[in-house]
This record gives structure tokens, sequence and C-alpha cells, in this order.
């Protein structure tokens, strides 16, 4: 087996194929350990890989505990839940996540090479080659490729025919806040261009990851020009004010398109962004890649044991794999689009507000703790229309009662719905 990638589901896939007795080889272009631009949140579900891994104790010593999951809505207004799957979430940067991950396939017996960069896979009836850019060739079995949003492997070995839509991404640390990090999630529609966001995640009790993220339209600004403005925003300057940048400015496209993106092909498995396989609502990818990895490591181990590498076979972790992620992406494609709209965000998230059951189900639905049944968008629609209307006939009887007393108390004029 090769595994082209050492990123999470790279990593991952190896670390679960070599426990398993199959040989495994892992190879990175980058020599590690490295960086890799990223918002560094870690869900419960991300979590659980990482203990079946026997990592989640090490992991949590490591980063920065969030307990809660808050939503900002672009007229800055908020809402919070809390996050009680366990167990729990955290936040720990990439240069230190990716390290551990590799260092545990290793232990678990896979092989690992970084510094070598692959150019393309070369599948046959009985095996794949992989072909390295120093010249170097490996054979394989079975190949999991693992390249993140980077397409040019994909596209020079035949399987992505179209360069897939990106987001687009920009993100730094900030260091020295003066306020005290809170230990929440912070997703900001404030400042941020439509359909997108921006995000506080808190690194420890002084450093915050900040960043940026939109689907680029004609009319976008460029993401450096996004992420400024983004810093700039009243709520966000305040929050940053006096705080000092920890290294530069860092852009990156993000691959949400999952829904219509090619997860296999003849002796090939993608796993992770390589498959598309990033939450087009959150921007969430490390726990996306960690199951797809792990997922693809059980599909073969099976596949192995039966002696069957057919290609139908192999190619039925398709199905597995939208089985497991498709409500999540739908949905989340549907709530994006609402991005786009300031005023529906605005009364969604007033509407979470007001029922405190439907905000806790939203965030574990966004968590992915929950499947989202029920919230179509005509679904959805309507719960904004009930909504508008309770509000209609409360401002009509609080018009009724202030007629009755001859003008409005100091009360009365703070009644918002």
């Amino acid at each position: 087996m090769v595994v082209v990638g050492a990123g999470p589901g790279g990593a991952a896939a190896a670390h679960f194929l070599s426990a398993h007795g199959l040989d495994v080889l892992l190879l990175d272009r980058a020599e590690f350990p490295r960086d890799k631009t990223c918002g560094d949140g870690l869900t419960p579900r991300a979590l659980r890989v990482l203990r079946e891994m026997g990592l989640l104790g090490a992991v949590a010593q490591r980063g920065w505990r969030v307990d809660a999951y808050e939503v900002v809505a672009p007229n800055g207004r908020a809402t919070t839940a809390a996050i009680t799957a366990e167990p729990g979430a955290l936040v720990i940067p990439r240069h230190t996540l990716d390290e551990m991950i590799v260092r545990q396939a290793i232990e678990s017996g896979a092989g690992f090479l970084d510094g070598v960069g692959v150019n393309r896979v070369e599948p046959a009836p009985t095996q794949a080659t992989v072909h390295a850019d120093d010249g170097r060739i490996f054979h394989a079995r079975v190949v999991v490729i693992a390249t993140g949003a980077a397409t040019g492997v994909l596209t020079r070995s035949g399987m992505l025919r179209h360069k897939p839509r990106h987001m687009l991404a920009m993100r730094a640390y900030f260091g020295d806040i003066q306020h005290e990090v809170a230990h929440t999630f912070q997703l900001r529609l404030d400042g941020a261009p439509m359909p997108g966001y921006g995000w506080i995640f808190p690194v420890d009790s002084k450093v915050a990851n900040v960043g940026v993220a939109f689907m680029p339209g004609r009319r976008s600004p460029a993401a450096s020009l996004a992420f400024e403005r983004f810093i700039r925003g009243a709520a966000v300057q305040s929050m940053l004010e006096d705080s000092r940048r920890l290294g530069p400015v860092k852009g990156y496209p993000i691959r949400t398109d999952f829904l219509r993106s090619p997860t296999c092909a003849e002796r090939t498995l993608l796993v992770g962004e390589a498959a598309g396989l990033v939450n087009p609502l959150t921007g969430e990818g490390i726990d996306y890649a960690l199951e797809s990895g792990r997922l693809a490591a059980e599909h073969l181990v099976d596949l192995f044991q039966q002696g069957e590498l057919a290609t139908e076979r192999l190619t039925a972790y398709h199905a597995l794999l939208h089985a497991r992620f498709q409500k999540i992406f739908q949905f989340g494609e549907w709530v994006r689009d609402w991005y786009g709209h300031a005023p529906l965000v605005n009364v969604l998230v007033a509407l979470a507000n007001r029922r405190p059951e439907l905000r806790q189900l939203l965030t574990n639905i966004v968590l992915g703790e929950r499947e989202p049944r029920g919230y179509r968008p005509a679904t959805m629609l309507a719960r904004l229309v009930i909504y508008l209307a309770s509000c209609q006939l409360s401002a009509v009887s609080h018009q009724g009662q202030r007629d009755e007393r001859h003008g409005p108390t100091v009360a009365d004029r703070h009644k918002t719905c």
C-alpha cells in the first residue's frame, strides 16, 4: 500500500492499515514537521477518531479546550450553544497535530518518506504505480490519495477532469491578546464577504487563530483584502486591540465539493479534502479527513481479507462515504447559500435565541452530532415565516397596550422581537 499525503487523512489511513498488519508506505512532498494553513479546530467527531488511534490524551494535553460554539450574525447579534458531545472539542495548531499523527502511523508500522513529491498515479489491473517528481517509482496493490486541496496529482492521474470551485481563505495567529480568550469556537458573519464567514479560534489564553473564508464571485474582493476588512471590523478590532500578529497572513484554497467530487478510481481511493471533504458551512476538514481515512482503511482491510480487489468492490467506498456524509454536506450547502442574504441570517440567529432547543439542535447538526432531518430549505423558511408572524403579533399586542396607557413606558421601548 502507498498513501500519498501525510496530513490527518493520509496519516490516519496509514495508521489503521498498518495496525491491521498491512505493508504501508506513507509519502509527503513536505519535510516534517511542517505547518499547514488551517483553522486548527477539532470537533468531537475528530477527537473520537484520535481516541481510537490512542492519541486523545496527548492531543488534549497540548490543545486548548473549547466548550461552546458561537455564531455572530451580520448585524452583530450572537447566539451561543454549549458543545455537549463527548469528548468535547479542542484547538491545536496543525504543525503539532500532523506531526503527532504521522508519528503514530510510524509506530503502528507504516514506513514514511517526506520530501517526496508525487507527480501521478498510474493504475493497472493488478497494481498501481506511483511516479515521484524525482523519478522514483513505487508499486502498490492500492494507492490512497490524501493530497488536500492540491489537485495536481488527481488531474495528472486522470481522476479529476474539471478543476473544482474552491473557497478562498486567509488566516493568521494573533498573540498577546489583552482580553481573555474564551473557550469558544466563534464563527462570525459580520464583516466577511457573502457567502462566507470569519472565525476566531482560541489557541491558548492569549493567542487566537483568526481567519476569513468565502466563495469567490465576480464582485468578491481579493482574499487579502477580505481578511483586512474582517479584522478591522469594530467587534474584531476591539477584541484584537493591542495584540500582535504572530507570523505572516497565509492564504489557501478550500475544497467543499464532496457532493460532486470523485472519491475513487481503479486501484485508488481518495480521502479528506482530496475528495472535497470540507464542510461548506463551517470549513471543518480535519474530522472528515480522519473519518474518511479510517473508513478507507476499514474498507481496504475487508477487501484484502477477502482477497478481492476488483474495481467494482473497491469503488463501493464511494457509497460508504456518501452514506456517512451526504446529508451533512447537503445541509451545509443549503445554509451556506443563505449566507448571501444577511437579513435571513439575522432572523435565523434571533430565532435560535428564542428557541434554546433549536439552537442546541442546530449546533449539534453543524458539529455532525445529529443528522439534519427536517431542515431542508422549505422547512427552514416555514420556521422563519412563523417566527416573523409571531414577532408581528407581539408588536401589535405591545402597541395596543401602549395605546391603552396613553404612551410607551421605558420598558416598552426596550421590548424587541
